[in-house]
């Protein structure tokens, strides 16, 4: 029997490395493949799956075929980081002789104890380190702790067996940036909840030209995530007459509090006070109950490496309003409402005209739906398992 282990230790959800999409990535990847293992008896029989969780993970998981550890793991701490990826994890799969691990995020320890899969997400810490307006966020402890887990994010690249990549755009990134095999890069798209969506698709109300639009922008408070675009495209919306139409909820993580109280002094020199509102985080909210309450959802992102709240969104029903970035294009192809960089007078406009249109906005909620269908997380997590098995298949 092979020993498959996933590390999830890096995984705290609700806190800044890691949380957020990639803390649903981790939980629906166990739930998912526990379940495969349970469909699948004569997978049982071969293949052993362990996950590795920090002891700060209070996610209720339920595991039918799953044996988890607990690991008490600071990753605030990059010492700390450090000694779970190069010394305690290599110790632990090595004494439980553990064939083939995955991490979810993208660092892999000096020491190779077995064969390995890495999840690559993006390029953040290339992003931020590179781009001017971006890199003044970072303190100078930030600075130095993204140029090592960069190393380590290049490193991966060279010396994992199998990469996960969430889109076409970051593997044709990472083929611009290293000269390696494309053969085991492996496009596995993220997924939504679908198990969470109420099946009342398309039978409520169509939505009254007087009541207000609520847009909701789901991302933790990273600088490139868009949220000052956003407070200065809400002014616009004031300037030119919508003001009465519009309110904004803010919904995610204060991950780097400067550019938090950044988002607050703009709210207040633009005079948005009463046009936005912070959503706090909460445990045991559903996705049902995030997107409820929003008339659209808008994500004006200067970087991502797939962008989970709006597929989500349409998931849930509710227009999509983006950024125009090529893995906005690839997973949304014409079931979005695109924006440009710079939104002029005439495209907000253009913006309300559609949002008042139901006949137009029926019809995007249709082209969402059916778009949102291709994102499955058993299909996500079939894919992740055929990988492991490729992989373990494989000749020394």
């Amino acid at each position: 029997m092979k020993t498959i282990c996933l590390d999830l230790t890096n995984i705290i959800p609700g806190v800044g490395g890691v949380g957020g999409g990639i803390a649903t990535y981790g939980k629906s990847l166990v739930v998912g493949l526990d379940g495969l293992l349970t469909e699948k008896p004569d997978l049982l029989a071969q293949y052993n799956l362990i996950v590795l969780l920090n002891e700060r993970n209070n996610q209720n998981f339920q595991f039918e075929n799953v044996k988890f550890y607990n690991f008490k793991v600071n990753n605030q701490s990059l010492l700390s980081r450090m000694i779970w990826l190069h010394l305690r994890l290599p110790n632990f799969l090595k004494k439980s002789k553990v064939d083939l691990l995955h991490r979810v995020v993208s660092e892999l320890s000096f020491k190779k104890v077995c064969k390995t899969v890495v999840t690559i997400h993006d390029f953040m810490f290339d992003f931020y380190l590179k781009e001017s307006n971006y890199s003044k966020y970072l303190k100078f402890k930030e600075v130095v702790k993204f140029q090592i887990l960069n190393k380590l994010l290049y490193r991966s690249l060279i010396v994992g067996d199998n990469l996960l990549v969430t889109s076409k755009a970051v593997k044709d990134e990472i083929l611009r940036k290293v000269a390696i095999d494309a053969a085991k890069i492996k496009v596995i798209p993220l997924a939504y909840e679908n198990n969470s969506v109420k099946s009342n698709f398309l039978e409520k109300p169509e939505n009254q030209s007087n009541e207000k639009f609520k847009f909701g922008v789901v991302a933790a408070f990273h600088p490139h995530k868009g949220h000052l675009k956003v407070l200065k495209l809400a002014k616009k919306m004031i300037e030119i007459g919508y003001g009465d139409q519009i309110h904004f909820y803010f919904r995610g993580s204060p991950i780097y509090e400067n550019y938090y109280l950044e988002v607050q002094e703009l709210i207040k020199d633009l005079e948005l006070e009463d046009h936005v509102t912070f959503e706090q985080y909460d445990p045991n909210i559903t996705l049902n109950d995030i997107y409820n309450k929003y008339t659209a959802t808008i994500l004006l992102s200067d970087y991502e490496g797939f962008g989970l709240p709006v597929i989500e969104a349409q998931a849930f029903q509710k227009p999509v309003i983006c950024s125009g970035l090529p893995v906005f294009k690839e997973i949304l192809g014409d079931s979005a409402i695109f924006l440009s960089q710079s939104v002029s007078e005439e495209e907000i406009h253009l913006l309300f005209e559609k949002l008042n249109d139901n006949i137009f906005i029926q019809n995007l909620l249709v082209k969402g739906n059916e778009n949102a269908q291709r994102f499955s997380w058993k299909h996500t997590c079939e894919q992740v398992l055929a990988s492991y098995i490729g992989l373990l298949e494989m000749e020394s």
